[in-house]
């Protein structure tokens, strides 16, 4: 009965959250995504965080991945994954969660018929979920005043431009001097790429309740003050806000896990925390006769922006992950060559994997690429402060 495979994958898919309670009990909802341990791993221990994520909301529903393993695939992988079957077995599950196998001919083919129609709603909702995000990306890092949330988060105050001194500003700042990184001493730092905020939501703390359909916020995540880091692609626009929150009392990250959040579609968009010589934002940087500068990516902010102080003549990008890395704008005339600086975690085989995929990404444009990776600590700021 291989010929409803169809209606097997869209239903799991229209039921993805009650797919994964029942094949991932421990989990639960973070954002769009349903975040669980790995039963086939058995990878809960102290001091670690769970790491296998399906997509529950928003873009591609039922993919998944777990992110220490490396294993992935779509709704139907990842019940043959967890049930410890192949796709056949997996077919098999899903008819019987869907009732599908007490179904007549004439019932299946109903079932066919509207799931089409599902499928095209959900489609639908994708397409808004993303729009929604893009408009209030640019929101959040330019938040207003306001009662009501922007996008995901309550800013109450809103934030700030860099050189306003406030004191969520000075706050950040001391946070880096900490790490090693004096935001003041940096010539070409580009002041467009960041904002301070005295109080933001972390909302990845908040409450959600799910009523006739309807998900809503029911209690907001603790305010914490923070640094709001535009995430732009080439054209300059803003389509992701990265967020940095920190302790409201010592100049630290917060008391959270994450401290860093993302908000939007940050996929071909970087932060840029240096100019270069040039001092000329990067989607300004197309004028006639302009030199291109070496350029440097890295992951985090605080990773690449190491390198901003000791290397002048040269811009500095962050690119929020490794995937990220891979498809920073590189091909624009502005970037001479680059320097992509690595983190030191060759000892894991799934970073080591993602490590491959960005240097190809970066590859593909056909300009020399220099792997420049720390070696000590974990990443360049490590470096920075001298840790052994």
């Amino acid at each position: 009965m291989t010929g409803d495979l169809d209606i097997i994958k869209s239903g799991l898919i229209d039921r993805i959250e009650s797919v994964c309670e029942r094949l991932l009990p421990d989990g639960k909802p973070e954002g769009g995504l349903w975040v669980a341990w790995n039963p086939i791993e058995k990878d809960a221990k102290p001091g670690r965080l769970p790491a296998l994520k399906v997509r529950i909301r928003g873009g591609d529903l039922g993919a998944w991945r777990c992110f220490r393993s490396g294993a992935k695939g779509d709704v139907l992988k990842l019940v043959a994954y967890v049930e410890r079957t192949d796709i056949k077995g997996a077919l098999a599950w899903g008819r019987d969660f869907l009732g599908i196998r007490a179904m007549s001919p004439a019932e299946r083919q109903n079932l066919r018929k509207a799931e089409v129609v599902r499928k095209k709603e959900r489609d639908d909702k994708a397409e808004r979920s993303r729009l929604f995000k893009l408009q209030t990306a640019d929101q959040l890092f330019f938040a207003k005043p306001s009662e009501k949330e922007t996008g995901p988060a309550y800013c109450p105050q809103g934030t700030f431009p860099f050189g306003a001194n406030t004191a969520a500003e000075l706050h950040a700042k001391a946070y880096f001097r900490g790490r090693g990184v004096d935001l003041d001493a940096i010539a070409g730092l580009n002041q467009l790429s960041f904002r301070f905020s005295p109080a933001t939501e972390w909302w990845k703390g908040a409450r959600y309740e799910t009523a006739q359909g309807r998900r809503w916020k029911a209690e907001r995540g603790p305010l914490f003050p923070a640094m709001h880091c535009a995430m732009r692609n080439r054209m300059g626009i803003v389509t992701a806000c990265h967020v940095t929150f920190f302790d409201p009392v010592r100049p630290v990250k917060a008391p959270v896990t994450p401290a860093k959040l993302m908000w939007g579609e940050a996929l071909g968009a970087v932060i840029e925390i240096s100019m270069g010589p040039n001092a000329i934002p990067f989607w300004m940087a197309d004028r006639d006769g302009l030199v291109p500068d070496p350029t440097v990516v890295g992951e985090g902010i605080e990773t690449s922006a190491s390198f901003s102080e000791p290397v002048p003549e040269a811009r500095v990008w962050a690119c929020g992950s490794l995937a990220g890395v891979g498809s920073a704008p590189i091909d624009l005339d502005c970037v001479e060559w680059v320097l992509f600086a690595r983190d030191n975690n060759t000892g894991n085989p799934t970073a080591q994997k993602q490590f491959e995929t960005a240097l190809a990404g970066l590859e593909r444009h056909g300009k020399t690429i220099v792997v420049e990776a720390s070696h000590v600590g974990d990443d360049f700021n490590d470096l920075a402060q001298g840790e052994e």
